[in-house]
């Protein structure tokens, strides 16, 4: 705040939030406060008034509050309902699981993994169908909508025979067609 931005207004609320010791006002305000002091004759009157109420107060004996009416002002206090603290419990638990879970996730090291045993895999046997048969695509185009899978080894009984005669794809239309016009 710069020097010229404090009002009378605003120093009025300074001097009955914090009184008139300057060392007590805000410090972000305390210089503009005190340049309207020293241009303001209002201010520093103002703030005279404010140092006797604080003389005032400051002469007053403090009275320890008693005990029955320490207990009349807590049984009057608002209690929070039952359900706002079970609330903040189911609350206060999820973040605590959470945390752990984090925890649990960030320190978990997996273990080796696993492997088969040499004898294992032995006892496993022989793979008997041929995978090339498998694998192998006899009329596989990019413009059919299903691929058409087959076999090409005439030694594995495939059962293929509408394989023997391929069927036109859209590629080889087009490219048939192309070439023919």
């Amino acid at each position: 705040m710069t020097p010229d931005d404090m009002t009378l207004e605003r120093f009025a609320v300074l001097l009955e939030a914090y009184g008139a010791d300057p060392a007590r006002w805000p410090d972000a305000e305390r210089a503009a406060a005190c340049a309207l002091l020293d241009r303001s004759s209002e201010a520093r009157a103002r703030r005279d008034a404010a140092a006797a109420l604080d003389t005032l107060l400051d002469r007053a004996a403090t009275v320890e509050p008693s005990s029955t009416l320490a207990e009349r002002i807590l049984a009057q206090a608002p209690r929070r309902p039952k359900v706002v603290r079970l609330r903040a419990r189911v609350v206060a638990a999820v973040g605590l699981a959470a945390a752990a879970s984090l925890a649990l996730w960030l320190t978990w090291r997996p273990g080796a993994p696993r492997t088969l045993e040499p004898a294992a895999v032995a006892r496993l046997g022989e793979y008997q169908t041929p995978t090339d048969a498998l694998l192998s695509a006899v009329d596989l185009d990019a413009d059919d909508t299903v691929p058409e899978l087959g076999c090409d080894d005439p030694e594995v009984d495939c059962d293929d025979s509408d394989l023997a005669q391929p069927r036109p794809t859209a590629s080889r239309t087009r490219a048939h067609e192309e070439m023919t016009a």
